[in-house]
This record gives structure tokens, sequence and C-alpha cells, in this order.
């Protein structure tokens, strides 16, 4: 009977550190985004704030797996920062809330699922692939993103793409124009590609 007492206690203590799950810290975590024109210089930059996320780890100390959520209602533009006169770019910040770009009233969230997820042979940089829903609409992406676990917190930082168009975002996309590509409509396209930059802190 004690053997089993035992045995239970055991095989209880070491089903706690199965899994270890870590929660992201809104307050210290942002999405950094950028919009740049087809074929001119310039465009638009700014943040958006985390609705939640969290990484799970194994006993070995292995990352199982990992989601977060974007609050995309949170979208700014940091346009009066980098030209002071300017007193804000609230059009801006309404236009991408709006239906041609993000329609955040429809949908307020856009949430990533990691798939599978590998470390490399570069200390704490991991191979990342996972599900982007964005505007209800599911597109798988894969990028590299450098991870530090120091026991009591977990930083992660990366920087990758996506394709607006893969999301139903077609608004001035230069697809439309192909046929037409010399034409004065290319000045006012806007790239297809959005780099974003992810930088996050995951607390136990």
């Amino acid at each position: 009977m004690k053997k089993l007492i035992t045995l239970s206690l055991l095989l209880s203590y070491l089903s706690g550190f199965t899994q270890q799950k870590f929660d992201l810290s809104v307050s210290e975590s942002q999405v950094f985004w950028k919009g740049t024109p087809a074929f001119e210089y310039g465009g638009h930059e700014g943040t958006l704030k985390f609705a939640s996320g969290n990484i799970t780890l194994v006993k070995d100390g292995k990352i199982q797996g990992g989601s977060f959520v974007i609050d995309m209602k949170t979208i700014k533009s940091n346009e009066h920062e980098r030209n002071p006169k300017e007193k804000g770019d609230n059009n801006l910040e309404s236009h991408l809330k709006g239906d041609d770009f993000f329609a955040v009233q429809k949908y307020p969230q856009a949430t990533f699922i990691i798939t599978k997820i590998n470390k490399t042979a570069e200390p704490n940089k991991y191979a990342v692939q996972g599900n982007l829903n964005i505007r209800g609409i599911t597109n798988q992406i894969a990028f590299t993103a450098f991870i530090d676990n120091n026991k009591e917190s977990i930083t992660a930082k990366a920087s990758l793409f996506f394709l607006r168009s893969s999301f139903g975002i077609t608004y001035k996309a230069p697809s439309l124009f192909a046929s037409n590509i010399f034409s004065s409509a290319k000045d006012h396209l806007i790239a297809d590609e959005i780099p974003i930059k992810l930088d996050m802190v995951f607390k136990k």
C-alpha cells in the first residue's frame, strides 16, 4: 500500500513538470508594422498591442507550442513622431481599421498558433511555422525567432512579413494593375508585403 502511495505521489510530482506555461505580458510586448508604396520610397510605420498569448515548455525546457492574439483595434501610426509638425494621423488609422484594410469592427483580433518549432544550430535561434489568421482567413507562415529563456521569463523577438492579398486585403494592390504596370496609377499602389516585428515577453 505504501509503495502504491509513494508511486502515486512520484507520478503526481513528475506530471507537474511535464509542461510549463508562460503567459504573454501584454504591457511589455508590442508589434511593429510598416506599410510601403509599391514603386516609391517612404511609407508609414506604427504599432499594435497584444491581447494575450502563451508559450508551453516541456520538462527538458524544449518549446512545445504557443500562440498569441493581436488586438487589431489598437493599430497606431507613428507618423506624428517622425514629423513633429503633424498633430497625428487619425485619418490613416481610421482607414487601416476600415473595410479597405483590416475591418476591425468585424475582425477585432488576429491570431497566430505555432504548428512547428525547432531550435537551429545558432544559439537561441528557432525556426517557427504556424497559422496566421487575419480577417477570418488563415494562412501558414514561417519565420525565424530569437527566444531566450532565463527560467523566470522568456523573451522572443522576430522579424517576418505577410502578403496582405492572401488575407483578402487588396486595396491598391499591385496585382490589380499588373496588366498596365506603367500607368500613372502605379504611383499610388501599396506593396503587398507587410513587414512586422514582434517583441514579446512571457512570464510564469
